[in-house]
Order: C-alpha cells, then sequence, then structure tokens
C-alpha cells in the first residue's frame, strides 16, 4: 500500500501565502513601531538600542506568561480560589506575602500559575525568600517563568511547582543569594 499523495500548494498560492505574511508582518512592525515612538520622544534622554531591546523582550515575555498562565484581575484571582465576590482577598494575600502580584496596566495582575490549592502554600515561602534577597514580585514571577541553571535540566521553575516546590525553593534561595 503506497502512502497517499499531499496535495502541494501551487507556485501562485505559495506566493500568495508568503505575500500575505509580509503583509502581516509589515502591519505589526508599523504598528509596534507607532506606539513606541510617543514614549520615546517623551524620554529626555536618548535610548539606547540595547536598552530599547531589553525593555521590548520583557514586555515578550509578560505577553507569553498572561497567555501561557493568565494575568488575572483581584476578582478573577479571588474567584479562582473559591473567594468570588470578595474583590480585596487577592491584594490583602499579596500585602501578607502569600501571592505574588504584578503591576500591569496601572494595577495588580496575579498569575495564575500560583492559583491552585496545592501551589499556594509555597508562593508564601518563595515571597518570603525574594522579600529577604530584595527582589521584586515581578523579578519572582520573570525567573518562574524562564529556564533555570538552578533547575536540572535548564527547566523553568514554574513547570516543577505542584511536582517538586521544595527543589524551586532550593533554586530561588541560590538565584537570589549572590555567590562571590
Amino acid at each position: 500500500m503506497s502512502a497517499p499523495e499531499v496535495e502541494r500548494p501551487s507556485a501562485a498560492r505559495r506566493r500568495t501565502q508568503v505575500a500575505e505574511l509580509y503583509r502581516t508582518w509589515a502591519r505589526e512592525a508599523a504598528e509596534g513601531l507607532s506606539s513606541l515612538s510617543p514614549a520615546m520622544t517623551a524620554a529626555e534622554t536618548s535610548v539606547s538600542p540595547q536598552l530599547a531591546r531589553a525593555a521590548q523582550a520583557t514586555e515578550n515575555a509578560w505577553r507569553e506568561i498572561e497567555h501561557e498562565f493568565g494575568l488575572l484581575t483581584s476578582s478573577k484571582a479571588a474567584e479562582r480560589m473559591g473567594y468570588s465576590g470578595n474583590r480585596t482577598w487577592a491584594s490583602a494575600q499579596r500585602r501578607a506575602g502569600r501571592l505574588l502580584g504584578v503591576r500591569r496596566g496601572g494595577a495588580y495582575r496575579y498569575p495564575g500559575f500560583q492559583l491552585d490549592p496545592e501551589v499556594a502554600p509555597f508562593v508564601s515561602e518563595l515571597v518570603a525568600v525574594a522579600r529577604e534577597h530584595d527582589w521584586s514580585d515581578e523579578s519572582v514571577v520573570l525567573w518562574l517563568c524562564s529556564p533555570s541553571a538552578w533547575i536540572p535540566g535548564d527547566r523553568r521553575p514554574v513547570d516543577l511547582l505542584r511536582a517538586e516546590p521544595h527543589l524551586v525553593l532550593t533554586a530561588a534561595v541560590s538565584a537570589m543569594s549572590p555567590q562571590w
């Protein structure tokens, strides 16, 4: 029995697809540049290309975190943990060091990965380590969601929060404590 033939798009169809991809890229590039321009002109000093690239890379990381885990409002975070209708629950937990909250769009948002009854107890320990070493919640979340040399196999700490939370805590202490 022979393998079924796969119908390949014609050369004209491939050119159309490439042209559409280019138009999409150009539209997105123009939109990105037009949104950056006001911020760059508002700066009193010059912004190096390296700094601009770093800022965009950080923004891209936040967008990936939001897409994968969600960056929830206080109400949605409370709802996920069973405190529906309690708009102050998440902010009280953040202030008490039991929940990571990051500033996005002028308000606190709560990464969805921590809103799990099994993970929640370890978040407070992680926040305590971070505060002891002057790490912001934003830095902790970015560290958790990035591959880490402190985790075997350069895996992301966030992927081990449920299965091996103590390994994540040990890695966090190592990552947050400079070794000279």
